[in-house]
């Protein structure tokens, strides 16, 4: 079993190597798995919140939800609500939560609103985080995979941070599961979904049974290119 580390003494140590490997900075992208009510949403805003605040980069989150107590939270903690993009100036971090999908309306409004912010976003020296809560629902619903997949496969080159969660590892791009340099995943709802976790964190031999035990909002970190394993949770 990976050892298991209190948050405190994760987090600084995460935070400190996340985009720095080998001593030298470069935009490492971070993917979250977990079924609804896991913590994954919680996992990936603090994360997010606590990188931008360590070292000043601009941050933005898109909320695509049409309620989010999780975002609601990050408005305590300093973050602006947008509705429309982009923001004023000054700041640096950010929730953009365009309208909410409705069974009158279709998603088309908000489909070209996320379109459009990504677009936007997209030039050199962007040196932006950009986190996706549940990104299954922006690449199906809103039919933006291939733009999506740009973003895994290029948007490093742009200083751009890519950070997303799903629910279902099935239902995203593979990219999702190659791309990013650090995955967390939370404990799935069976054995099937587990599985296929483990494939996606490098060994479904070694990470099977791991995530099968793992308890309750508790997680398991991984860090590909060094193959460290880490279990944790927010306290």
């Amino acid at each position: 079993m990976p050892e298991t580390v209190p948050w405190a003494q994760l987090g600084p140590a995460f935070l400190h190597e996340w985009g720095w490997p080998e001593g030298k900075w470069t935009a490492e992208h971070l993917a979250v798995l977990g079924p609804t009510g896991s913590g994954k949403s919680r996992f990936m805003t603090t994360v997010v919140d606590e990188r931008a605040r360590a070292s000043g980069a601009h941050a933005v989150i898109l909320a695509t939800k049409p309620a989010d107590s999780t975002m609601k939270a990050l408005q305590g903690k300093g973050w602006k609500l947008r509705r429309t993009w982009p923001p004023d100036y000054g700041e640096s971090r950010v929730i953009f939560w365009p309208p909410a999908r409705s069974m009158t309306e279709g998603s088309a409004k908000q489909r070209k609103a996320v379109f459009d912010f990504l677009a936007e976003l997209w030039q050199p020296d962007a040196n932006i985080i950009v986190g996706f809560d549940e990104i299954a629902y922006v690449e199906t619903e809103l039919r933006l995979r291939p733009m999506i997949e740009q973003y895994w496969r290029e948007a490093r080159a742009l200083g751009i941070t890519t950070v997303a969660s799903t629910q279902r590892p099935r239902n995203v791009s593979r990219l999702m599961h190659s791309e990013p340099s650090w995955s967390v995943a939370f404990r799935p709802d069976d054995e099937d979904d587990a599985k296929r976790v483990a494939e996606i964190l490098g060994s479904r031999r070694t990470f099977t049974p791991i995530l099968l035990e793992l308890e309750r909002y508790y997680f398991l970190m991984v860090r590909r290119r060094t193959r460290e394993a880490y279990i944790s949770r927010l306290p």
